[in-house]
């Protein structure tokens, strides 16, 4: 069974004043394997953010199923779906959403802390995770003191410390420089290597290439997707290029 299905998947808003209709999401189909690395991209407009947000268990569904490792999302009673997401999802933001008034140390044992952890078992969990992702010497510092790549790995390790059966990340590399978006691509990579299963929206052909999977969303219709099979991330990077090369100029991708 994969970790992630998603089945007829569909989300439809009224606009304000409940006149017309709009259909962000028309027929989402997809699963995701345990351990998978893929990324969606689209246009602004495309539906990825929607799909995201649904899958992320912050937006319903208008209609369709989102099952995580067995757990149909439409069914868990709202009271229980901020511990659901804590438990079972973690996050990496554009802006990191990081407390400025927290230092880093803190900011990462924040999930732990609201699932009332004891501070030995979140200090034993921080520690295996510190080191490989370069933040042991930056963890009393505030976010404000370090760089955006600095809060970034912090970020991850956040997103890490409840060893979360799913990582979605929103445009991760958005707010970082070329240096840092390299240096977070190969963290995501060897996260990924770990066993960790990552589900990435971007618009960066760079950050897609370093995916096992990229999937293209349409109109709110994931209508294509590529594997990378035994590619390098240079050979995954020209793949996704001439993809987005024929979207633009309407060719047919069959």
């Amino acid at each position: 069974m994969s970790l992630l299905e998603v089945t007829g998947l569909k989300k439809t808003y009224k606009t304000r004043f409940g006149g017309n209709s709009v259909e962000a999401l028309k027929n989402v189909n997809f699963t995701v394997e345990k351990g998978e690395y893929v990324a969606i991209m689209g246009e602004s407009g495309s539906g990825k953010t929607t799909l995201l947000n649904i899958l992320a268990a912050l937006d319903k569904a208008t209609s369709g199923t989102v099952v995580l490792d067995g757990m149909d999302l439409g069914k868990i009673k709202d009271s229980k779906m901020a511990m659901f997401r804590r438990d079972n999802m973690g996050y990496v933001f554009q802006d990191f959403n990081l407390l400025d008034t927290f230092t880093l140390e803190d900011n990462i044992y924040l999930p732990l802390v609201l699932a009332g952890k004891k501070h030995e078992e979140m200090k034993d969990r921080l520690e295996k995770i510190a080191g490989p992702l370069g933040i042991t010497d930056l963890l009393k510092k505030y976010p404000y003191e370090v760089s955006g790549g600095q809060k970034q790995r912090a970020a991850v390790a956040r997103a890490l410390i409840t060893s979360p059966r799913i990582i979605l990340a929103d445009e991760p590399t958005g707010a970082l420089d070329s240096k840092s978006s390299d240096e977070l691509l190969d963290l995501f990579s060897k996260v990924n290597k770990m066993g960790q299963t990552i589900l990435m929206v971007t618009h960066s052909t760079k950050a897609a290439s370093h995916a096992s999977r990229v999937m293209f969303i349409k109109d709110g219709v994931i209508f294509h997707q590529i594997y990378k099979g035994d590619s390098t991330d240079t050979q995954m990077y020209q793949k996704i290029s001439d993809t987005l090369t024929l979207l633009a100029q309407g060719g047919d991708l069959k």
